[in-house]
């Protein structure tokens, strides 16, 4: 179990002590904002947004060195929000995950549930397959295609605590990812629920429209000849 090392400093008094993992679900539930100061056991103050979302280099590698498939070149304190179930088998992680950026893949790592206990689990999704990326906030929406099926998109959407961590975590992502021109940008948007109508499916609507209209005139013309 994780030792309570941080106090939060409230109107000139500390509180605590805390958990990293109490701190989180108090930020999640608001009940501290990212500026709110803390203070560790051997005196060092900082930021929730420091603790949740500012050790996002976290393991990156150095400079100039060979990035190899398993060396993290950043990780993210993380919340899956959403998960599609079309595609990669993504477990349902509840609370907070770690979300490593390695060289070709993105590495999520977290618990679920698992009859009457907990599970630790973890799951590799190819970089590669990140067909679109859109950020709001500490939000971040990818949309991902598996086996080049660019057609057929799953959903998946995080929650990295902060603005800049989920901006940061942007440009790791393929450079297409984030282009609002490309094909499959207009898929994701129209997957998502706000894109446009396809032109086909605005067609078969408006002639199945205009069936019914003229079912209803044949069906009033009838009803007067009947009397």
């Amino acid at each position: 179990m994780e030792q309570p090392n941080y106090h939060v400093l409230l109107d000139g008094r500390t509180v605590g002590p805390y958990d990293r993992r109490t701190i989180v679900g108090m930020r999640i539930k608001r009940t501290l904002t990212s500026d709110h100061l803390l203070v560790t056991a051997d005196g060092t103050r900082l930021t929730v947004r420091e603790l949740v979302g500012g050790g996002t280099a976290r393991g990156r590698g150095a400079p100039g060195g060979p990035a190899t498939s398993s060396r993290a070149l950043a990780t993210y304190t993380a919340i899956l929000m959403e998960a599609g179930r079309r595609g990669f088998a993504i477990p349902r992680f509840k609370g907070e995950i770690e979300m490593r950026v390695q060289a070709e893949v993105l590495r999520l790592e977290g618990r679920r549930r698992c009859w009457f206990g907990w599970k630790q689990e973890r799951i590799k999704l190819p970089l590669g397959g990140v067909a679109q990326a859109r950020v709001t906030g500490p939000r971040v929406d990818l949309w991902l295609a598996q086996g080049g099926e660019s057609g057929r998109l799953q959903r998946l959407a995080l929650h990295l605590f902060t603005a800049e961590a989920a901006q940061e975590f942007l440009g790791w992502l393929p450079a297409a990812a984030s282009d609002p021109e490309r094909p499959a940008a207009a898929a994701a948007r129209t997957a998502d629920g706000k894109g446009p109508v396809p032109a086909g499916r605005a067609l078969a609507i408006a002639v199945a429209a205009l069936a019914l209209v003229i079912g209803m005139v044949l069906l009033v013309l009838m009803s007067r000849r009947v009397y």
